[in-house]
């Protein structure tokens, strides 16, 4: 039999498995031996990283470490720090093959406490949160057309972005971070912080080449004593990811993460410590998109013979905006003591929402400034302050439903003191997100006809007469009466498939 049925194939990101996983942290570490004693704990930070993952059939394997950074102040009352690596493990079994799919993690703290327990030991308790998504391109099968006369199809098109692949890739930066001339030599690291920024995502054929740079900040005190001093220093970065079937006309979903980071005094000829040995291991991930319009069938019927249909949902996913700004915000916050100077003050995002409004996205959230400032009494004192974001990006959303998951990154965090006991806190916040918008649609995914059964007329006449209802459209009239659109248009005259209410037209019962 010949096969009347044209069809298009359709490809989405399937999730074969999404959740959350919780990893404990509890552990207990003594301070080593060219740490002094711990008088006051100041801040316990703890940044995870996730160093490998990946998939073994139904079996996910995830592996990483939580950097613990302990700031404290010893018991002459100068300024120390210590780190320590907590290493863990996750393995997840899941119920479906995940053989061939793509396996995508995100990992924060959820909280963590401390306590000295004594003036070298100190326990720690707190947990990190895991987003695991799992996905795998896969192919649908549509109806576009139908070949035969006797079947009258609502035909349509889909404003779609293809998934063409992902890619990750991961790059070590080895490197070395001068201090600069005529500033101290190191005597200890107090606290880094290392956020990489995609600049740039070129496609040519089968390859994405990326551009970026490491952004790295430092503090630390300086041997013989004084205050702190603040080091920071770029690290450009340029990475080619291959991504087979993507070409010029794509788009790119382009972001970076830190994998692993160690910073260290590194010691001169002359016994100094005048720089400091940078290894960091960044992972860069790629999710190509090809944008199209398809040919879709949103419903048909047979003038003839009766109609086998079976449908499908399809989510169609466009993306409408690619977002790369650099967000201002500040905010004047009370202290609880006049200060004379602030020594340090550092920036982290502590929760952020995304949601859709007027036709605006809107991301807010709070980042958490942590200073180190030297009261009237010249000790050393450490506050923390909240400072409440909200950031607006215009999109046109009256298609569907939009969506994003936007990667935010602190890019520089500042102060301006404005009185002894009120500080202005500024910081520069890169936001890059790619703005989805999902159409659900019910496509034809089969069309078949019984020759044994004819479609039911509900008329004998040539002709009936009708009079519509408010925006009626003339193709849920000719599927009412099994009539031929093309004949209704012709015969009255028509050049819209929507018409007003009380209008008579004459539908040929052919």
């Amino acid at each position: 039999m010949e096969e009347k049925a044209l069809k298009t194939s359709v490809y989405l990101n399937d999730t074969i498995y999404g959740d959350s996983a919780e990893i404990p942290i509890d552990t207990s570490f003594t301070l080593p031996d060219y740490c002094p004693d711990i008088s006051k704990i100041f801040k316990c930070r703890a940044v995870p990283r996730i160093s490998s993952k990946g998939i073994n059939g139904k079996d996910i394997t995830i592996d990483g470490c939580v950097s613990i950074t302990l700031l404290y102040c010893d018991k002459e009352g100068n300024l120390s720090s210590c780190e320590y690596q907590y290493p863990f493990g996750k393995n997840i079994e899941v119920s479906k093959d995940c053989t061939g799919a793509d396996l995508c993690c995100k990992i924060r703290t959820e909280y963590i406490n401390c306590r000295a327990v004594t003036g070298r030991k100190v326990d720690i308790h707190g947990a990190a949160g895991i987003n695991i998504k799992v996905f795998k391109r896969v192919c649908s099968d549509i109806i576009s057309d139908y070949n035969d006369n006797n079947v009258e199809l609502l035909r349509g098109t889909a404003p779609a972005t293809i998934p063409m692949g992902y890619a990750e890739k991961y790059i070590v930066i080895e490197d070395e971070i001068r201090i600069g001339q005529g500033r101290p030599p190191v005597k200890n690291i107090l606290r880094y912080d290392l956020n990489p920024c995609v600049k740039e995502t070129k496609i040519i054929k089968d390859k994405t080449v990326v551009k970026g740079e490491l952004n790295v900040s430092l503090l630390y005190c300086p041997e013989g004593g004084g205050s702190p001093q603040c080091v920071k220093a770029d690290f450009p970065f340029s990475q080619i990811v291959d991504i087979t079937g993507i070409s010029e006309e794509c788009m790119c979903d382009t972001k970076a993460e830190v994998a692993f980071a160690d910073i260290k005094p590194r010691m001169s000829v002359s016994g100094e410590n005048k720089s400091l040995s940078l290894t960091a291991k960044v992972l860069i991930t790629c999710e190509a998109y090809c944008g199209n319009d398809i040919a879709i069938v949103l419903d048909a019927f047979s003038r003839k013979y009766k109609a086998n249909i079976e449908k499908n949902k399809v989510s169609f996913e466009n993306i409408i905006s690619n977002v790369g700004e650099v967000y201002h915000c500040k905010k004047t916050v009370e202290l609880e003591q006049d200060i004379t100077s602030v020594l340090d003050i550092q920036c982290s995002l502590q929760s952020f929402v995304t949601k859709f409004e007027d036709c605006n996205m809107v991301v807010s959230g709070t980042l958490l400034a942590g200073m180190i400032v030297c009261g009237e009494d010249g000790a050393f004192v450490y506050c923390e302050k909240p400072v409440d974001f909200e950031y607006k990006y215009p999109v046109n959303c009256e298609n569907g439903v939009p969506h994003c998951e936007p990667q935010l990154e602190i890019l520089s965090c500042g102060y301006t003191i404005l009185s002894p006991d009120s500080v202005e806190i500024q910081a520069e916040l890169g936001i890059n997100a790619a703005v989805y918008e999902r159409r659900d649609m019910s496509l034809i995914k089969e069309l078949t006809l019984d020759d044994t059964k004819t479609s039911e007329r509900k008329s004998d006449a040539a002709l009936t007469i009708y009079f519509t209802a408010e925006n009626e459209r003339v193709w849920d009239i000719a599927r009412n009466y099994n009539a031929s659109i093309e004949e209704i248009m012709s015969i009255n005259d028509l050049d819209a498939d929507t018409l007003p209410e009380g209008r008579m037209i004459l539908v040929p019962m052919t």
